[in-house]
């Protein structure tokens, strides 16, 4: 029986990867080139043309190496965008919305409401908005100890009032083409009050709170696609 992995190893190595996640790779290969060939010496075949069969499905071994190391670094890529930028971002976008839920609820103290306008009124939730700094702060923390850089610590800390504006964008366009009763002039004004008190405003303070956190290193190196 041949030595799979060896010649597994032999023929793709080296890969810039780390030495676990290459053993994995020449490991998991190894076991497809294994299966292979005990497939072709259970049909009868000799096990000399069996294994010059089974390397024979790889015409370019270099290109194979390059399939796979590229592979490997979009994985990396995404393994680090999802901690540094979606898992902090996502879980401080839920602290902010349960917070601002905790607070509609009858027993909670009244919001404020401005009238910018005549025709329209803006609910303000001042404790709401005391607290951004604070998940501000939790949001870019959280993204520098990942090895988040400044984009990323800017967009954990502000992900959820970026998520808000492009709903309001949406609801915006959406009046515009659907609800004729309203005048543009209305429309206008009424999206330009939303996005300040629920767009822009939380934005400021959130990366308010995030401020400390968007100077330095970051905890940990970013992980850099090698050159193939």
């Amino acid at each position: 029986m041949p030595d799979w992995r060896e010649i597994a190893r032999r023929r793709l190595t080296p890969l810039a990867l780390e030495a676990k996640r290459q053993e994995e790779i020449i490991v998991e290969l190894a076991d497809h080139l294994e299966d292979l060939y005990s497939d072709l010496v259970r049909q009868g075949k000799p096990e000399i043309e069996a294994v010059q069969s089974v390397l024979g499905t790889v015409t370019d071994w270099g290109e194979l190496r390059r399939e796979i190391q590229c592979a490997a670094n979009e994985e990396v890529i995404m393994n680090y965008r999802a901690k540094a930028l979606w898992l902090p971002g996502i879980c401080t976008s839920a602290l902010a919305a349960v917070l601002l839920r905790l607070l509609q609820i009858p027993s909670a103290p009244a919001p404020h409401v401005f009238w910018p306008w005549q025709d329209i009124a803006l609910v303000l939730y001042w404790r709401w908005l005391l607290f951004l700094p604070l998940i501000g702060a939790l949001g870019a923390y959280w993204s520098r100890r990942a090895g988040g850089k400044l984009l990323e610590r800017v967009l954990a800390a502000s992900l959820y009032p970026l998520g808000m504006t492009c709903v309001l964008v949406l609801a915006f366009c959406i009046a515009l083409v659907f609800d004729s009763r309203v005048s543009l002039s209305l429309q206008l004004r009424g999206f330009a009050v939303y996005t300040v008190g629920w767009g822009i405003t939380p934005c400021f303070l959130l990366l308010l709170g995030a401020l400390p956190f968007l100077r330095g290193d970051a905890g940990e190196s970013r992980p850099v696609a090698a050159s193939h």
